[in-house]
């Protein structure tokens, strides 16, 4: 699937959402890419959102759908996070309290190591009030 590119890096399976934007007319060829490609038996896993400047509700849902079958066989999945300015719809569906965020594709991977340093994205309350803050500068 074109707009879903996947690629192995060290163990660990990568998807990428190369879209601008990410809609629910999308969301089940995303399922399909990764059904297809047996990525739920991956034991690890990145899915790669960064090219993403919008995402509506129902791709996210089908993240949420993703990672809940992703979990179920025990494995582990991450999330790189898109490069939007409106982040209320994560923080509201508590996506970086389920999944591991990451602002790069270097730091998911890099955090599958237990020596890692790499911090995740946290969103709440607060981080968010400074995050929309900082952009109105």
């Amino acid at each position: 699937m074109e707009n879903f590119p996947i690629n192995y890096i060290k163990d660990i399976a990568v998807i990428k959402v190369d879209l601008p934007a990410a809609t629910m007319r999308d969301s089940q060829t995303l399922w399909n890419a990764m059904a297809n490609d047996s990525l739920f038996d991956h034991q690890k896993l990145v899915v790669d959102l960064s090219p993403c400047s919008f995402i509506d509700s129902t791709f996210i849902g089908m993240i949420v759908k993703i990672f809940k079958r992703v979990s179920e066989k025990q494995n582990i999945m991450k999330l790189v996070f898109p490069q939007i300015t409106e982040i209320e719809s994560f923080r509201v569906i508590g996506i970086t309290k389920i999944l591991e965020c990451f602002k790069s594709i270097d730091n998911a991977i890099n955090s599958f190591d237990p020596d890692s340093p790499v911090s995740k994205i946290d969103i709440d309350e607060k981080s968010l009030y400074y995050s929309m803050a900082d952009s109105k500068q």
